[in-house]
C-alpha cells in the first residue's frame, strides 16, 4: 500500500471516529459529525481510485472527475459561506417601522440558548426605539410547553417592554412562515410590509431569513457567547447547506 493510500485511510479513520463522537456524544454538533462521516467516505473513495488507476485506465478519469466535483463543491460552499457571514451583522442606522423576532427552541417554558441570545439582541435594539411594534414569531414544538412566540413575549414583557407593543404570531413552523405570517400580521394592522423592517435572529441565520424579504430587511444579529465558539462554527457550516437547500428546492 502506497503512502498516499495509507494517509487517506488514517485520515478517514480519524474522521469516522470524531464524527461518531459528535453524532452520538456531543449531539449539539451532530451536523458536523455527519460531514466528517462524508469526509471519511470521500477519503476512502479517493484511496481506492488511487490504487485502481495503476490497473485500470478508466480509474484515472474517474479520479479526475471525483476531484473536480470535490473542488466544485468546496467552491460552492465557500461562496455560500461568504454570503452567510456577510449577513451576520446588526444595522443600527437604517430607520425601521417594525421589528420581527424569529423563534428558536423553548425548554419547557424557558428560552433555549439560541432564543435567549435573540431576545437579548432584540431588547438592546428597541431600547432607543420605543414606538415600533414587535412581532414575535414561532409555533409550539415538541417538548415545548408554550409557543416560542409566547415565551418571547413573556420574556420581553418581564424586562420592561410594553405588552401592547408585542404581537404574537404563533403559527409559523419554519423561517419562510416566520417571515410570511409576520408580514401579514403587520399588514393587517395598517403597516406597510414593504417598509424597512428589523429582523432579529441568530447571526448565522439572517442570510436565510433575507431570502424571504430581500429588499427591506434590516438585520439584527444575535451572537453566541465566545465560549460556544465550536457550536457557533457548527451552525455556520450547517447554515451554508441550509441556504443551498433553499436555493435548490
Amino acid at each position: 500500500m502506497k503512502r498516499t493510500e495509507t494517509a487517506c485511510y488514517i485520515l478517514a479513520g480519524g474522521c469516522l471516529l470524531l464524527g461518531s463522537l459528535l453524532r452520538f456524544v456531543f449531539t449539539a454538533m451532530r451536523f458536523t459529525g455527519f460531514l466528517l462521516w462524508c469526509a471519511a467516505a470521500a477519503l476512502v473513495v479517493f484511496a481506492l481510485l488511487t490504487r485502481w488507476k495503476e490497473r485500470h485506465g478508466w480509474a484515472i478519469w474517474l479520479r479526475r472527475v471525483f476531484l473536480a466535483l470535490l473542488a466544485a463543491g468546496f467552491l460552492f460552499f465557500a461562496v455560500l459561506e461568504v454570503r452567510v457571514i456577510s449577513w451576520a451583522r446588526t444595522d443600527s442606522d437604517t430607520p425601521v417601522t417594525a421589528m420581527i423576532v424569529l423563534g428558536a427552541g423553548v425548554n419547557g417554558t424557558e428560552p433555549s440558548l439560541s432564543l435567549q441570545t435573540r431576545l437579548e439582541a432584540a431588547l438592546a435594539y428597541v431600547q432607543d426605539r420605543p414606538d415600533i411594534p414587535i412581532v414575535v414569531s414561532g409555533s409550539q414544538g415538541r417538548g415545548e410547553e408554550i409557543s416560542e412566540a409566547r415565551c418571547m413575549a413573556d420574556w420581553l414583557a418581564g424586562r420592561g417592554v410594553e405588552p401592547d407593543r408585542i404581537l404574537l404570531e404563533e403559527q409559523a413552523d419554519n423561517t419562510r412562515e416566520n417571515i410570511q405570517y409576520s408580514l401579514a400580521m403587520l399588514s393587517e394592522r395598517g403597516l406597510d410590509p414593504a417598509a424597512n423592517i428589523a429582523v432579529v435572529s441568530s447571526d448565522y441565520h439572517l442570510c436565510r431569513a433575507s431570502m424571504y424579504m430581500p429588499d427591506n430587511m434590516v438585520p439584527v444579529a444575535a451572537h453566541m457567547p465566545a465560549r460556544y465558539l465550536p457550536l457557533t462554527l457548527n451552525y455556520y457550516i450547517r447554515e451554508a447547506f441550509g441556504v443551498a437547500a433553499e436555493l435548490v428546492f
